[in-house]
């Protein structure tokens, strides 16, 4: 799950947004730092990772682009959820997403000067360059992959997979349908947020 999934996911409670920010940058031990609920953001973030990483639809939407893109395949498949997340928004939210985009943008605005220096440099690329928007089209996540592939430390093509992405948009697609339900009721439970949230 990438930054849309993350802070939809967060169901609009924002010290919970926040530490899911922070869960970005914020390893170990070091979330003892924070205040209690910018804690259980933190820890949002990574139960959201950890059940995102384990479960058996995600590795069969990342086994799509094993072949061309090895370990990168994973941060593909955050990026491609995304897109669909916000390609079925009305599904899933009341909120438009312009709406929610906008709400998000002002609170990393607000917070900006309390986060830790390596995430104000994502904070700043990610408004600069309108990440959310991005992810939102095709030609957007090949930009915003293109992007991850350049600052990455190995060897990558990661500029090449809108081929890759095309050819398998079909199965992502219903990876993703049958995967996010599945992800919002784990969330959910996490947080003690009732069903009908």
């Amino acid at each position: 799950m990438n930054f849309v999934a993350h802070q939809y996911l967060s169901f609009g409670n924002q010290s919970l947004q926040i530490g899911n920010l922070l869960g970005e940058t914020v390893k170990g031990k070091q979330y003892l730092d924070f205040p209690e609920d910018i804690q259980k953001g933190i820890l949002l973030h990574r139960s959201i990772d950890t059940f995102t990483d384990s479960h058996e639809t995600v590795k069969q939407s990342s086994s799509y682009f094993h072949e061309t893109q090895h370990k990168f395949a994973p941060i593909i498949i955050d990026v491609i959820y995304d897109y669909f997340l916000i390609k079925y928004w009305n599904n899933y939210s009341e909120t438009p997403f312009e709406k929610f985009k906008s709400d998000c943008y002002q609170l990393f605005k607000d917070e900006y000067n309390s986060l830790p220096k390596k995430l104000q440099e994502i904070i700043f690329y990610l408004l600069k360059y309108d990440w959310f928007e991005n992810y939102s089209t095709i030609e957007g996540v090949q930009k915003t992959l293109k992007g991850i592939g350049s600052r990455a430390k190995f060897e990558n093509n990661l500029h090449q997979i809108i081929p890759e992405f095309e050819k398998n948009y079909a199965n992502l697609e219903t990876d993703f349908l049958s995967f996010f339900p599945q992800i919002q009721t784990h969330c959910k439970n996490f947080v003690f947020i009732d069903s009908q949230v």
